[in-house]
């Protein structure tokens, strides 16, 4: 594939920010639609995420050419990840601010606690997504960042849907399940399983 690198990084977040634009824009600057596109991104977020955490697993069970495209440009995609995170951030606290009840009352503490920490984790591994940076922290610190971190966001992710299942079991159940599969998925991968070689 032709498209590599930090264009991916590009066109994934301007298409992200011009739908959310459209979308509002569209449907008009209220409640019920901010959260919409609240929701939306958080599930492009999740998409993004996913795909990046498990690029090498994806890559060791199926060696194909998308596989292996995703792989050399999963740092792309990671940072994409964090542009969606970024733009679902300011969603949330543009409808904090325009119309902050009830939607600051139906946020638990805890949640602005462990999502404001996800936020720390993901402008870290956002700002070092860069070999300047690996070699700036050593191979180790860094490698011991994007560890903790990429499993402290899946944490968040699956805690927000089990969370929103609860709430919509037949719409989110799929979200979760696959928030689950991405963790089955590195522990499978990280007990040497066989891989599935195609040409």
């Amino acid at each position: 594939m032709k498209f590599q690198g930090w264009a991916i990084t590009y066109w994934l977040s301007f298409s992200i920010l011009l739908a959310v634009v459209l979308f509002l824009f569209i449907a008009g600057w209220y409640p019920s639609s901010i959260l919409v596109a609240i929701r939306s991104t958080g599930r492009t977020s999740l998409i993004l995420f996913s795909v990046a955490v498990t690029a090498s697993s994806v890559y060791h069970f199926w060696e194909i050419p998308f596989s292996k495209w995703v792989l050399r440009n999963r740092r792309y995609i990671g940072v994409s990840f964090a542009a969606s995170h970024f733009i679902h951030l300011a969603l949330i606290g543009a409808i904090a601010l325009a119309f902050p009840e009830p939607f600051l009352k139906d946020q638990a503490p805890s949640q602005w606690i462990f999502g404001g920490l996800g936020y720390v984790f993901v402008a870290l591994m956002a700002l070092t997504s860069s070999d300047r940076a690996q070699q700036w922290m050593g191979m180790k610190k860094w490698e011991k960042l994007h560890l903790v971190g990429g499993y402290y966001i899946w944490f968040v992710f699956f805690i927000t849907y089990i969370k929103h299942t609860k709430q919509d079991p037949t719409f989110y159940t799929p979200f979760l399940v696959f928030t689950g599969a991405v963790l089955v998925l590195r522990i499978v991968k990280h007990l040497h399983v066989g891989r599935i070689k195609k040409s």
